[in-house]
């Protein structure tokens, strides 16, 4: 049995004429003929009434179009999944630095191996270390002083991909409404979802003094900064967000920082990658022009 067998019937089906057919398959008539006569041998049936002019699918060629075409079909899929997983690099990256970092990593990336394929699964925290275990081929993510992740169990390296740090900002407008910050005044937080990994390193490293000199009030908890950063620019609250991601906010002043105020929180950035060939070789690449801010 041959895949082009099943391609020269469903043209045949599509043409009802031999002529037409073979002209599409770019083969002489008779080429295509034989080609239709091993399909039937192959089957035991006859597809083809040739005592008639022009020639008649019988009804049996009839009744294998949707199959051939799903078998065509599923044939093809296959083998594009196959190519697909060919040279295909996954990155396993926490939600802030898919958005903040990925996207100028992996430009950098591809211009040095344009040949592979890249793949970005964003991910909280606590799912990071499974999925970069089970499918992924790096990891990048945050770490803290009290949360690290421990591969070295593991065929795995580590690149140190320089820091980023939590800072609490307010819109232009509520930072006008709220005035000047004084010890005892109510704020508005909005804050990550409890027990995550930024909503830890916060209250480690400020969120105890936050609440002890003001009257806080949680508007809204979130897992996912970018929500966090749409409410603090639609003027709903103050957020610890990466700085990475509201560079521009800031720079054109529609995000304000109360990192004087209200302390800031300061993150690693590091690479994990598998010592196996391919996610070796794009580790290396982005260790070779990687240079720490």
């Amino acid at each position: 049995m041959e895949l082009k067998w099943l391609e020269d019937l469903l043209v045949l089906l599509e043409e009802g004429s031999i002529t037409r057919a073979a002209a599409r398959r770019h083969v002489t008539q008779p080429a295509y003929s034989r080609r239709i006569r091993q399909l039937e041998q192959w089957l035991g049936v006859e597809l083809v009434d040739r005592g008639t002019k022009p020639i008649r699918i019988r009804s049996a060629g009839l009744a294998l179009e949707d199959d051939a075409r799903d078998l065509v079909n599923r044939f093809y899929a296959l083998r594009n999944r196959v190519h697909e997983t060919i040279d295909r690099v996954t990155f396993i990256a926490q939600h802030t630095l898919a958005i903040s970092r990925f996207p100028t990593l992996i430009r950098s990336v591809k211009k040095r191996l344009p040949e592979s394929r890249y793949c970005v699964v964003p991910a909280n925290y606590e799912e990071c270390e499974a999925l970069f275990s089970n499918e992924g081929d790096l990891l990048l993510c945050y770490q803290s002083a009290q949360r690290r992740f421990d591969f070295s169990h593991k065929a795995v390296r580590m690149l140190d991909m320089g820091g980023d740090r939590l800072i609490p900002v307010a819109s232009r407008t509520l930072a006008r409404q709220l005035g000047e910050m004084t010890p005892g005044m109510a704020i508005p937080l909005l804050l990550y979802q409890q027990h995550g990994f930024l909503a830890d390193a916060l209250a480690a490293a400020c969120l105890p003094r936050v609440i002890r000199d003001y009257r806080v009030e949680t508007i809204c908890e979130s897992a996912f900064s970018a929500s966090l950063k749409e409410m603090a620019l639609a003027d709903m609250g103050i957020a610890w967000l990466a700085e990475e991601v509201i560079r521009q906010e800031l720079d054109d002043q529609r995000l304000v920082s109360y990192t004087h105020q209200l302390g800031q929180v300061e993150l690693d950035i590091v690479l994990y990658y598998h010592d196996e060939a391919l996610p070796a070789r794009v580790g290396e690449v982005i260790a070779d022009m990687w240079t720490p801010r």
